[in-house]
């Protein structure tokens, strides 16, 4: 496991020892994931810096050995586990991964950006970021389509391939081609027009802050845009497996 999702977790837990010395919480979470006793640690205070993790005196004075470590707000979130949690980076990517097996690699790794930017309080970064990884997933299911219709959705297919047509452009002829065909689409996978309500925000979000235009993004936008995000790709993700079945070909 990683070893500051194993912090976190630990942290969360009733009653479980959060004393500062070696021989205490760092000694348990080093049993748990096998790791150095540098690489507690690290993580420890990477969490403090992050504003998730504190230490407490708990009335010890200069004893430092029993000073407690405790959750701030934010880390008592993490811990919890909540919805796609933009402040447990590794939870996160964990449950995208479980919920959307067949996610784009790169669109992982622009959303793994994304997160270490909100992170790193950098939200107008982790709004572009998003918007990228956006791209990169409806890329995979608009080629995936196509190849689906066995080539006859040439002008879909021909906006891919051309650099100068915009997300936009590309989103709108696809919401066109699927539209008719909600009512054969898996059940979980129909409703489109949250998919479509989606990907405008983050193209939006995208377009706003990626230019030099002077606009922000507040943390609560960034940590809701996060939140749909993982909703999204899982979606885009399914969709893209259930037309990759479809093409000719297929195993299906």
């Amino acid at each position: 496991m990683d070893v500051r999702r194993q912090v976190l977790q630990h942290l969360g837990t009733p009653y479980a020892e959060t004393r500062f010395s070696q021989s205490y919480l760092p000694h348990l979470v080093r049993e748990a994931t096998g790791c150095r006793p540098h690489e507690v640690m690290e993580a420890l205070w990477g969490l403090v810096a992050d504003g998730l993790v504190y230490l407490d005196p708990d009335g010890q004075g200069s004893g430092t050995d029993n000073w407690q470590w405790r959750l701030s707000a934010d880390g008592r979130a993490a811990a919890g586990g909540g919805a796609w949690e933009p402040r447990d980076p590794e939870g996160y990517l964990s449950r995208l991964r479980r919920e959307a097996p067949g996610v784009d690699d790169l669109a992982v790794r622009y959303v793994r950006e994304a997160l270490r930017a909100f992170n790193a309080r950098c939200y107008l970064a982790c709004s572009v970021m998003l918007g990228v990884a956006s791209e990169q997933a409806f890329r995979g299911l608009a080629e995936a389509f196509v190849a689906a219709s066995s080539g006859q959705d040439g002008k879909l297919g021909k906006l891919l391939l051309n650099p100068r047509s915009t997300y936009a452009t590309r989103f709108e002829e696809f919401r066109k081609r699927l539209e008719p065909l909600r009512s054969a689409l898996p059940h979980d996978l129909a409703d489109v027009l949250t998919l479509d309500a989606v990907a405008e925000l983050l193209r939006v979000t995208r377009n706003s802050v990626g230019h030099p235009s002077g606009g922000d993004v507040e943390e609560d936008t960034a940590r809701v845009h996060l939140q749909m995000a993982g909703l999204y790709l899982r979606k885009m993700t399914g969709l893209r497996g259930h037309f990759e079945g479809q093409a000719p070909g297929s195993d299906d």
